[in-house]
């Protein structure tokens, strides 16, 4: 399983390093960028159903790639990797979760600054203990993005529903409600 892991945090950031590299030359034009890079780092209170709440941090493993369009309105793909040493007492879990967000500029916003809403769906691929299961979620978030250089700082505070994942009637993850911020860099190219 280290190895599966080590393999997909490996990929992900030789596929960053290119576009992060390619946004420090030089800033593109108004208008000009297709995709916006970024790489978040986030802190949530979680409330499993039935379970023990607590608090988690985000890894640097929280990679997003935006669709940049000329209107309010782009597409936002998202990989986050989340890693719980406690697990249930002697068991560590995993978490890699892909989703898909809309994010839509408030007014007199940009896709580059200003204040934006964003809400979106994912998959939950889990790994806990001699269990594996998927599940889905559902966010929603209000964010800001601060200009900073040829990037933008960029963060946002918002809610994320975990159903529930199960392997075959073991309940691997229960319901969970998250509620947190995230604070990232975005790059455009």
């Amino acid at each position: 399983m280290r190895k599966f892991l080590g393999s997909i945090a490996l990929v992900a950031v030789l596929v960053s390093v290119p576009a992060l590299a390619e946004a420090q030359r030089r800033a593109a034009p108004a208008g000009g960028a297709k995709h916006e890079f970024g790489v978040d780092f986030g802190l949530a209170y979680y409330d499993p159903d039935g379970g023990e709440a607590g608090f988690k941090l985000g890894t640097p493993l929280d990679v997003r790639v935006g669709f940049v369009t000329a209107n309010k309105l782009q597409w936002e793909g998202r990989l986050n990797f989340d890693y719980d040493s406690k697990g249930a007492g002697t068991e560590a879990a995993y978490v890699i979760a892909p989703g898909v967000n809309v994010v839509y500029a408030m007014n007199r916003a940009t896709n580059r600054n200003g204040m934006y809403l964003t809400g979106g769906a994912g998959l939950n691929l889990v790994k806990f203990g001699p269990n594996s299961a998927t599940g889905f979620s559902l966010n929603g978030a209000v964010g800001w993005r601060k200009p900073y250089g040829n990037a933008a700082l960029r963060y946002e505070f918002g809610i994320k529903y975990d159903l529930e994942a199960s392997d075959g009637g073991t309940v691997v993850i229960p319901k969970t409600l998250n509620v947190g911020a995230r604070i990232g860099l975005s790059f455009w190219h």
